[in-house]
């Protein structure tokens, strides 16, 4: 399955946003800016942030009238008919989405899409929901495909972390309905299966004709990071094993296994800072910088000092410790890291910073060709990386 959108269009639009923000970081001109801008356009309707949030809210208004009207002339039919009904709806609001917003008037990111793709999955579901009479299995399966085609087609990071969400908490519900037993290994479980999907993830993402897709596997990687770190953080697996699988303990007891977890709760946050400094993975360094803020709320949750005064300043000087230590040995560059901001890390890959550096040395041309994009001048470069 493919993005609905122009993928030259795409691409030309993320080379323009990133010279963007290299221009006001003052690391290419004013000049090399309009030249990026002027070589690779994009038709797409994407207005300024502001704007996309008013058609959002407008366009759910419009649906919300249009939904309304529908609901007092079916409101008498039976259940199933509804159902039925809200999911033909459903299908047919996708269908204007991709047809008119999408390739007709080119909206991308526009508010409206996101409007009418969450109003027709949402109806969709609703839809399947009143037919499977209780079933969640499968409402759960059936709603992890709609929001991986959301995902996918329109390239959304909402849908993209739905699906993620949806496909959490299937597997978390298989094993708790699995029996007493079977529940006492959800945290191995979720740490083991989130630990392939993301290695899975880091494998698909390598591959150039994915390329369109990388905000959401950044989202899918921060995703199963933090899912993999509370899996194992001794805070959520205690008070999930009160509150859901009916632990009881008394004063002075802890948990099964709680000295594993709690080495999971500081060792991981380690693991993820240890693993993007050496593989040079923003997104690594920065999940792991707020697990370990909730690493540190764990232990001051349990074992509190009582003067919260006194836990913060020590908190604060370990941590300008640290950043100082950090700033000063990195004033030299070393390993490729060096004190100064390091723009080519937006998300994660430094391909597109690469070409764009090799664009901005001059004989830039745009492709002549509407899809796809093909070989330019330019330092002896081409969009191939």
């Amino acid at each position: 399955m493919k993005p609905v959108y122009n993928s030259n269009w795409l691409h030309n639009l993320t080379l323009v946003k990133e010279a963007n923000r290299w221009q006001k970081q003052g690391w290419i001109t004013h000049e090399q800016f309009d030249k990026i801008s002027l070589a690779y356009p994009s038709s797409f309707y994407h207005p300024n942030l502001f704007i996309r949030v008013l058609l959002f809210v407008a366009t759910l208004i419009a649906l919300s009238g249009l939904t309304g009207l529908l609901g007092l002339v079916l409101m008498s039919t039976g259940q199933s008919i509804i159902s039925g009904l809200c999911i033909l709806y459903g299908i047919i609001s996708w269908f204007v989405l991709e047809t008119i917003f999408v390739r007709t008037q080119h909206h991308y990111k526009s508010g409206v899409n996101e409007a009418l793709l969450y109003h027709s999955a949402g109806f969709i579901m609703v839809g399947i929901a009143g037919l499977a009479d209780g079933n969640l299995y499968l409402i759960l399966a059936l709603s992890i495909l709609i929001f991986a085609g959301a995902a996918i087609r329109f390239v959304d990071l909402v849908s993209t972390v739905l699906m993620w969400g949806c496909l959490g908490f299937l597997i978390f519900y298989s094993l708790y309905k699995a029996g007493e037993e079977i529940r006492q290994g959800v945290s191995f479980v979720m740490i083991i299966a989130f630990s392939g999907f993301y290695f899975l993830i880091m494998k698909i993402k390598e591959k150039k004709e994915n390329e369109d897709w990388e905000n959401c596997f950044i989202v899918s990687e921060v995703f199963c990071l933090l899912t993999i770190y509370a899996a194992g953080n001794y805070f959520v697996v205690r008070e999930l094993q009160i509150s859901m699988m009916n632990l009881s303990l008394q004063e002075g007891e802890d948990i099964p296994l709680a000295r594993l977890f709690y080495f999971l709760t500081v060792i991981l946050p380690l693991i993820y800072l240890y693993f993007g400094i050496q593989k040079k993975n923003i997104v690594l360094i920065r999940v792991s910088l707020v697990v370990l803020a909730c690493a540190v709320f764990t232990f001051k949750y349990y074992f509190s000092l009582h003067h919260h005064e006194i836990t913060l300043t020590i908190a604060g000087i370990i941590l300008l410790g640290i950043a100082g230590g950090l700033f000063r040995y990195l004033k030299t560059p070393r390993h490729g890291y060096t004190a100064e901001n390091i723009l080519s890390e937006k998300g994660g890959s430094t391909h597109l910073s690469a070409f764009l550096i090799s664009q901005t040395l001059g004989g830039n041309k745009a492709p002549e060709s509407a899809e796809g994009g093909g070989s330019f001048g330019g330092g002896g470069s081409t969009d191939r990386f």
